[in-house]
């Protein structure tokens, strides 16, 4: 499945009619590595593709995706997941596979969130109980206390619909001994840092939740578009005090599992992506945050893949 650097270098060719001397160029790139990257014959290293995502959004702009090109992206991942049958049977048998998991979606997730913890130190704290020196006991909590959810959803405890009670009951794993309301719906007014989206008052939450949780388990949509559509949702509701994107991302993984996919595994390097299609679902279109799930199951796939060698 194309990346988004592909998508975004051909937007670009087609929107500013340059040819691709002229935009490799505009990169500070030679024009054959530039070719190399529009063939997919070679990947840009990281700080490249964010210098793509930059040059896209300058000359460019974030406009809605087409709907036959969400078509093919949602094809593209059926294709793979009729590859892998029985997941959730997988990760139950599978100690390597299920710990690389553990590792990758807890990692990743608290770093999204501020954890300083590197993916190594994280490893030592969950599978070793080790503890870092110089690092919070919060931060210890945090990947514990992560780990453990994972264990739980792994083992089946979240199977079947998405309801209030496993919503809650997940923030009170993942807060557990770090906040005193883990577990309960923030009774303050709550902000997101730099984004300009008005939450809902702390009055109004069981009401926006209740509408949520009608929606959650029934679509006529693309399971992998509604997954994205109530992650949207969910963090604008932004129900809890704190935790409320490790709960977000916990609720995909149960309704990804759910259908039969891999989990979706948001790396921290994609974090700014990640919160920019999210804002952007928010007020305008899901479709960027759709194909942004998508490629994020992917990587859940190419895990599963690796240890089914």
């Amino acid at each position: 499945m194309p990346n988004n650097y592909i998508r975004h270098l051909t937007a670009l060719l087609e929107t500013t009619g340059w040819g691709q001397v002229k935009l490799a160029q505009e990169l500070g790139v030679t024009f054959a590595t530039l070719n190399r990257w529009v063939n997919k014959h070679a990947v840009p290293h990281p700080s490249m593709q964010r210098a793509i995502h930059a040059l896209y959004k300058e000359k460019v702009g974030i406009l809605p995706i087409p709907t036959e090109s969400i078509a093919k992206e949602l094809a593209n991942l059926d294709k793979e997941k009729h590859k892998h049958k029985n997941i959730k049977k997988l990760l139950e048998g599978h100690q390597n596979l299920r710990e690389d998991l553990l590792l990758e979606l807890t990692y990743n997730s608290n770093a999204i969130e501020g954890s300083t913890l590197t993916k190594k130190q994280t490893e030592s704290i969950i599978f070793d109980k080790a503890t870092i020196p110089d690092r919070s006991y919060s931060e210890h909590l945090e990947a514990t206390n992560h780990a453990s959810a994972l264990n739980r959803i792994f083992d089946g405890e979240f199977d079947g619909p998405v309801t209030e009670k496993k919503i809650k009951e997940l923030h009170r794993i993942i807060m557990q001994g770090i906040r005193e309301d883990a577990g309960k719906y923030s009774k303050h007014h709550r902000a997101i840092r730099g984004v300009s989206l008005q939450l809902p008052a702390p009055e109004n939450i069981q009401e926006e939740m209740d509408s949520l949780i009608k929606s959650i388990n029934h679509t006529k949509k693309h399971v992998v578009e509604h997954v994205a559509k109530m992650h949207a949702s969910f963090e604008a509701i932004h129900p809890f005090g704190d935790g409320n994107g490790r709960v977000g991302r916990l609720i995909m993984l149960i309704q990804l599992l759910n259908a039969g996919y891999a989990p979706c595994v948001i790396e921290n390097n994609k974090k700014s992506e990640y919160y920019e299609v999210l804002e952007y679902a928010q007020k305008r279109s899901n479709s960027h945050l759709t194909i942004f799930i998508i490629d994020s199951v992917q990587k859940g796939f190419a895990i599963i893949k690796k240890h089914k060698k």
